[in-house]
């Protein structure tokens, strides 16, 4: 059967919440610790985020969450064409120009961006809205951010090839219900992996972490970058939506209300963090003696928009995201390879100290 089109999915000039991604080529470990050479991949992982906070900063999305696993990765995106037609042509340009190679080449001098760069960009009307469009275009972002990273891990292993093995995967959420699961899914990838025992484990690449790392006063401040978790009107009571179910003008209103950031579900962050690690005792009992665990936090009950969450119905919508995600990355092989290395590879706590270095 044929893949349908992205476009009859995804159109970049809607509003929508999207799950994205993608798998290294050939299932390798190419950012984590390979099961079969032992070689030490995971500081790529580093530069995955570093570089995919770079371009969120530019492009007018909003990133709900994100995991990156040794050998593939998450993202849960809201596109924002609502924020880019509120640019003007100059901001366009110096957006576009911001996320394009700096580097010295031979048709470009690279350094700094030049008003001549700006003005030969602002005196093209198509050309203007053909960037319009890519700054909330989902596409264009996971591009620049796989591009790069695979051309840094090429050069470190001195090869040349693909280093994601197919079109990068996207799935709609249409409804609250599914993004809440699909967030719950992503920021629990670690720990369901066997990866972490702790949702802010600094072994994890997951934006959970990141998130309970500025609640705990680090210097690390996410605000730049990841949606915050509450809703507008959610923190005083009222009812919140998620941006598929408003109007245009509803999300301008919401917009200059609260600033660009939406936020991403209509509950509180202490409430999603309470429901993360009750999911996460049920696919790893083994957490229940985890110290960070709190007894109410297990006790409690956790509401969204003004009604109790159904633990059942959303463990059953985890399992389905989980098996969809699977499929379209191969989890049989995935499995097996997992499996390989828990029996082949040191634990974590074996190879604390110990960093395994490439291939030279």
């Amino acid at each position: 059967m044929p893949r349908p089109n992205r476009s009859d999915v995804y159109d970049p000039t809607q509003h929508g919440v999207y799950h994205c991604f993608n798998r290294t080529t050939r299932r390798s470990y190419l950012h984590g610790i390979d099961p079969l050479t032992e070689y030490d991949y995971s500081h790529r992982r580093d530069w995955f985020r570093d570089r995919m906070k770079f371009l969120i900063k530019h492009f007018c999305l909003d990133l709900l969450s994100y995991a990156i696993m040794p050998n593939h990765w998450h993202c849960v995106i809201r596109n924002r064409p609502d924020l880019v037609e509120q640019l003007s042509d100059r901001q366009v340009a110096i957006r576009w120009l911001s996320l394009t190679s700096r580097k010295p080449t031979r048709g470009n001098k690279g350094g700094k961006i030049r008003k001549s760069e700006i003005d030969s960009i602002v005196n093209q009307p198509e050309r203007i809205e053909t960037l319009r469009v890519r700054l909330s275009d989902i596409s264009w972002f996971v591009k620049l951010m796989c591009q790069t990273v695979a051309r840094q891990c090429n050069i470190e292993d001195g090869c040349t090839g693909h280093f994601f093995e197919d079109r990068f995967k996207l799935k709609p959420l249409e409804e609250q219900e599914d993004v809440l699961a699909c967030m719950a899914y992503v920021d629990l990838n670690p720990l369901r992996a066997h990866l972490a025992d702790l949702l802010d484990d600094p072994n994890a690449i997951v934006s959970i972490r990141e998130r309970l790392e500025t609640l705990d006063g680090n210097e690390v401040d996410t605000s730049d970058w990841l949606s915050p978790i509450e809703l507008f009107g959610e923190a005083d009571g009222l009812p919140g939506a998620v941006v598929n179910d408003l109007s245009l003008e509803e999300v301008q209103s919401r917009r200059r209300q609260m600033g660009e950031n939406l936020g991403c579900l209509p509950m509180t962050f202490e409430a999603y963090v309470s429901l993360l690690w009750q999911l996460a005792i049920e696919s790893r009992p083994d957490l229940q003696g985890n110290p960070a665990l709190t007894a109410g936090q297990m006790r409690e009950v956790c509401w969204r928009d003004g009604q109790p969450i159904d633990l059942e119905l959303l463990k059953e919508q985890i399992k389905e995201l989980r098996r969809r995600s699977n499929a379209d990355l191969g989890g049989h092989a995935a499995i097996a390879s997992l499996k390989f290395m828990a029996r082949n590879i040191p634990s974590r706590k074996d190879r604390a100290g110990a960093k395994l270095a490439p291939p030279k």
